[in-house]
């Protein structure tokens, strides 16, 4: 069986675009804003530092919203101070709580002699700003004067990136 192709019209030349034609394009503002890493998300010693004062950043906002969530996500499972932190923030927002701040704010952060695999113990000065705890609802507030405190937070890298694995005070 022989199949003929036949066409209708004038031109007996079909009309087709130039395929050596290629569209060129470049990536958008959001495309590259998206490869950009933030400097906590570098395996560097600076990009350390960062991550601390992004934890605390996310501290801050767990301890004002009670959403607990991406703070767990900063943290290894050794990290037993934010898991204290978790659950204090847990039992005061389920029981209708809340904690009232303006947050803790890195003052210095500098390397201790410590020898931490993939990771670095940093000596930090924090300032906490005064607090108030309700723990329920309809209780009388906690309150704590705030003040320059000083820890000591392990910070490893893990395939995800860098995560708290101790925040302690100095002994």
């Amino acid at each position: 069986m022989v199949l003929a192709l036949t066409s209708c019209g004038d031109d007996p030349e079909p009309q087709v675009a130039d395929p050596t034609a290629t569209p060129t394009s470049s990536p958008s503002p959001s495309e590259s804003a998206a490869a950009e890493k933030e400097p906590w998300e570098e395996k560097t010693d600076d990009g350390a530092v960062a991550f601390v004062e992004h934890w605390l950043s996310t501290f801050n906002e767990m301890q004002s919203t009670g959403e607990t969530v991406a703070f767990r996500e900063l943290a290894t499972t050794e990290c037993e101070t934010c898991a204290n932190f978790v659950s204090l923030a847990d039992e005061t927002y389920s029981g209708g709580g809340r904690i009232q701040s303006d947050g803790w704010r890195l003052k210095s952060a500098s390397p201790t002699s410590l020898d931490v695999p993939d990771g670095h113990q940093l000596a930090l000065s924090v300032r906490q700003m005064p607090q108030k705890v309700f723990e329920t609802a309809t209780a009388e507030p906690e309150s704590f004067p705030g003040g320059t405190v000083t820890f000591l937070a392990t910070v490893v890298w893990t395939n995800d990136g860098w995560r708290m694995d101790s925040w302690e005070f100095p002994g």
